[in-house]
C-alpha cells in the first residue's frame, strides 16, 4: 500500500479577489468621494458602499421617472442589491453611512409638518363623523355617504412619511407601501427576506416583491383581511449578509424560480481581513456634508412632487449604441458565459437603462437641471454599461460557484463537519451516518459530494478489506484539513 502524498487541498470557491474592481469612476462626483471615503475609513471593497448606494439613490427618483428603451420598454429607477461579505467585514457600519441622511430627512420632515398631518386627521375625522351619522339616520342618503367618503379617501398627508424599512414582514410591507406608495429597504440582516418565504406562514409570499421592482399593480385577496390594492408600488432595497445567505437564497426553488433573484444585482466584497488598520482616514466631513445635502435635496424634490411619472429618454446617439449593445454582446452572451445565469442575463438590458436613469438624475439635479429637460447622454450610457458589466461578472461568479446542483456547498458542509468532529478517516457508509444533515436527499448524494472532496484533495480513497474479507472503500481525510 502506497502512502498518500497530501498537499494543501485547493480551495473549493474562487474568491472573490481576482473579480473586477468596482468602477467607481462611474459614479458621479458626490456619490464617487462618499464611497471611496466609506470604503477607506471601514477598509472594506468600495464596491459594497457603492453598490448599497446606487439602490438608495434610486429610491429618490421612484415614482418620478421611468427611462424609455424603445416606446414599448421602460424601466424605473428601482434596484434590488445584495452585499455578500465574511462575518467581520463591517457591514453594518457601511451600510449606516449609506442610511444616515435617508433617515434625518425622514426625522426633520415629520417634524416639519406635523402641524399639516394633525389638521388633515382631524378633516378626515370630522368627514367620517358625518358619515357615521348619516348611516344612523331613519332614511340615509347613499349618494351623500358615498360622497363624503370620497372627500375623505382623498385627505393625505395624516399620517408620518416612511422611507426605510428594516425588518419587516410582507404584511407590513403592504401596509406601508399603500401608504407611502414608495419604500427604501435598507439592512445588514439579508436573512429578514426569509420573512418572505414562508419563514413563519410556510407559505411563500414573494408578490409584492416581484411586482415593487417594475411598480406593477398589487392586488391581494385575504379571507380575513379583505381585498388591498396598491397600483404602483416601488421598492428599493439594498441588503447586506454573510456568504450562507446566498448559499440558501440560490439553493432555495421557490427564490429562484419566482425569478425573484434574477432582479437582485450582487456584490461579492473583496475582504482585506488580516490586512485592515485601524487608524485610517475618516469621512472628510465636507465629503459627509455633500453626501447629506444631495439626498436631502432630493427627497425634498421627491416629497415636494404632486405630477406624474415622466418619461424619460435616450439621446440618439445612447439609442444607437444601447441597441448595438443588446443585440451583438447581451443576446449572445446569454447561451456562453451566462449559461449558468440566464435568468439574470434575461435582465441585463434593463438593468443597463435603470442604472443610467439613476446616474442621470443625480447628475441633473447636482446641476439644478430637471432630469426631464434632457435626454440621457452617450457617456451617462457607457458609464451605466461598466456598472452592468461589473454586476454581470458578479452574478456569473454567485450563480456559478453553485451550479448545477449545489456541490460546493454540500462539500463546505461535509469539511464543515469533519474538522467539528474531528474525522480523520472513515467508510463512506459511517460517514453518511456520521454526516447526514438535510443537504443530502440520500446516500448516493453524499457519496457523489465525496467525490467532489478528493477531485480538490480534500480526501483520497483506499479500498481495504473487512470481516469477510469484502473490498470496502474508506475514505481519508486530508492532515492539512
Amino acid at each position: 500500500m502506497n502512502e498518500i502524498q497530501w498537499s494543501e487541498p485547493k480551495p473549493l470557491r474562487t474568491g472573490a479577489g481576482a473579480l473586477m474592481q468596482f468602477p467607481i469612476g462611474a459614479l458621479p462626483p458626490v456619490l464617487r468621494n462618499m464611497a471611496q471615503a466609506i470604503s477607506v475609513t471601514t477598509s472594506t471593497d468600495v464596491g459594497m458602499a457603492g453598490t448599497a448606494m446606487l439602490s438608495a439613490v434610486g429610491y429618490c427618483f421612484t415614482g418620478l421617472y421611468r427611462l424609455a428603451g424603445k416606446p414599448d420598454h421602460t424601466e424605473p429607477p428601482v434596484l434590488y442589491s445584495l452585499i455578500i461579505a465574511q462575518p467581520s467585514e463591517r457591514k453594518s457600519p457601511v451600510m449606516h453611512f449609506i442610511k444616515a441622511p435617508f433617515t434625518s430627512f425622514e426625522n426633520k420632515y415629520n417634524e416639519d409638518h406635523k402641524q399639516e398631518m394633525y389638521q388633515a386627521q382631524q378633516e378626515k375625522k370630522a368627514l367620517l363623523v358625518k358619515v357615521t351619522a348619516m348611516e344612523k339616520a331613519k332614511e340615509p342618503d347613499p349618494a351623500a355617504i358615498a360622497k363624503l367618503r370620497i372627500q375623505a379617501d382623498k385627505i393625505h398627508g395624516d399620517t408620518p412619511i416612511r422611507i426605510a424599512v428594516d425588518d419587516i414582514t410582507p404584511e407590513s410591507l403592504a401596509v406601508e407601501l399603500s401608504e407611502n406608495g414608495t419604500l427604501l429597504m435598507i439592512s445588514d440582516e439579508a436573512g429578514m427576506l426569509t420573512n418572505f418565504n414562508g419563514k413563519y406562514s410556510n407559505v411563500p409570499n414573494l408578490d409584492l416583491l416581484l411586482k415593487a421592482w417594475n411598480g406593477e399593480q398589487y392586488i391581494s385577496d385575504r379571507a380575513t383581511k379583505g381585498r388591498a390594492r396598491i397600483d404602483h408600488p416601488y421598492l428599493s432595497i439594498t441588503l447586506a449578509g454573510q456568504p450562507y445567505i446566498w448559499d440558501n437564497m440560490v439553493s432555495d426553488n421557490t427564490f429562484r424560480s419566482s425569478g425573484l433573484l434574477a432582479r437582485f444585482i450582487l456584490c461579492f466584497a473583496k475582504s482585506n481581513i488580516g490586512n485592515r488598520r485601524y487608524d485610517t482616514a475618516s469621512v472628510p466631513p465636507t465629503f459627509k456634508e455633500s453626501y447629506h445635502a444631495l439626498i436631502h435635496q432630493l427627497l425634498e424634490g421627491k416629497f415636494s412632487c404632486k405630477g406624474e411619472e415622466q418619461i424619460l429618454q435616450l439621446s440618439q446617439s445612447a439609442s444607437k449604441l444601447y441597441v448595438e449593445y443588446c443585440n451583438t454582446y447581451i443576446e449572445k452572451s446569454l447561451t456562453k458565459e451566462m449559461s449558468c445565469c440566464q435568468d439574470w442575463g434575461g435582465k441585463m438590458h434593463g438593468l443597463i437603462l435603470r442604472i443610467a436613469l439613476i446616474l442621470h438624475c443625480v447628475e441633473c439635479c447636482s446641476r439644478g437641471i430637471e432630469p426631464s429637460d434632457a435626454n440621457v447622454s452617450e457617456t451617462t450610457l457607457i458609464n451605466a454599461n461598466a456598472l452592468a458589466l461589473y454586476y454581470q461578472e458578479q452574478a456569473m461568479f454567485g450563480f456559478g460557484m453553485n451550479a448545477p446542483d449545489g456541490q460546493i456547498i454540500k462539500a463546505e458542509k461535509i469539511v464543515q463537519m469533519f474538522r467539528a468532529k474531528e474525522i480523520r478517516q472513515g467508510v463512506k457508509s459511517e460517514l453518511y451516518r456520521a454526516c447526514r444533515c438535510h443537504l443530502f436527499k440520500d446516500a448516493e448524494d453524499f457519496y457523489k459530494t465525496l467525490e467532489t472532496l478528493a477531485e480538490y484533495g480534500y480526501i483520497a480513497f483506499e479500498e481495504v478489506r473487512v470481516g469477510n474479507n469484502k473490498p470496502v472503500q474508506m475514505v481519508l481525510v486530508n492532515p492539512h484539513l
